[in-house]
Formats: structure tokens, sequence, C-alpha cells
């Protein structure tokens, strides 16, 4: 039985349900993606993962923003990088890893994901992406260079 607490079914609006369901068949036709964006700061990475996200149903994930949502909610892996913050250090690789590793394992994954600020070391790329294909965007503010050419695959 349901809790109390969960929407029912009824309780959706009608154009919602429509939106999503639109929404999933459209992204059931997309190929799966894994994407790295990397450029400078202020090159327009952030400005343009959610158009990118939205057209091949991807989740973006960056990770400033991933670990700020960690420390602000007081997950195991958040407090462990506020201890780090506070003393002025930096966020550990595996703290990191850790972040991104439960972020690509989530539903909202499922056809793949944007990275954007990670990986910064070789160690991060080697934790998280042993085994796994994916291609790198070059982000150079005005000039983009996406090349489906370039396709890495990461092993120890």
């Amino acid at each position: 039985m349901a809790s109390s607490s969960a929407a029912t079914l009824e309780d959706v609006p009608s154009m919602d349900l429509m939106t999503e369901l639109l929404r999933r068949m459209k992204c059931a036709s997309k190929p799966d993606k894994r994407l790295i964006l990397i450029g400078p700061p202020g090159s327009g990475k952030g400005t343009q993962s959610p158009i990118i996200k939205d057209e091949f149903c991807l989740c973006h994930l960056a990770t400033g923003d991933m670990l700020r949502a960690a420390v602000a909610a007081k997950t195991p892996l958040g407090v462990k990088a506020k201890e780090a913050m506070d003393k002025g250090q930096l966020v550990s690789d595996d703290l990191v890893v850790g972040i991104i590793d439960e972020a690509i394992k989530k539903p909202s994954c499922q056809k793949g994901f944007i990275l954007d600020g990670f990986p910064r070391t070789v160690v991060q790329a080697q934790k998280v992406f042993h085994g796994i294909s994916f291609y790198i965007v070059f982000w150079q503010g005005i000039h983009v260079q996406i090349s489906n050419n370039i396709r890495l695959h990461i092993s120890a």
C-alpha cells in the first residue's frame, strides 16, 4: 500500500502527464551518449549544457553544483567535502569520484550524461571511466568543436 504522502496519479494534472509521456517517447529513440565538456571558465559550457541535455535526454552533472548540494544536504560525502573546504583544501579525488559515481547510476542518467567540470585529474578519469567510452566536446566560447570522431576509452 502506498504511503499517504505519495502523490497518486489522479493528483497529477493531465497536461503534466502528457508532457512527460511525450518526453519519454522522444527520449526512447535517442542514442545513449556520455559527454565531457572541456573549456575555460565563462566559455558557455554551463549555458549550453541544458540545451544539449534536453536535445539528447541526458543528465547534466556539474561537479561544483553537486558538491555544494551534497554539503547543503549534509550527505556523508558532503560532510567530508565540507571538512576539506573549511580547511582550504581541495576536495579529494575519492570524494569527487564518489559523488559522480552516485549520480551517473541514477535513473535520470539512463540515456547518458554531460560532465561539466569533471574529470580534473587523470586519477578521477581512471576511477570513474574504467571501461566506459565517452565523447569529449572542446568548448572555446563562441567557437565550439564537437568531435564525433574523438572517442576515448579509458582503461587501467
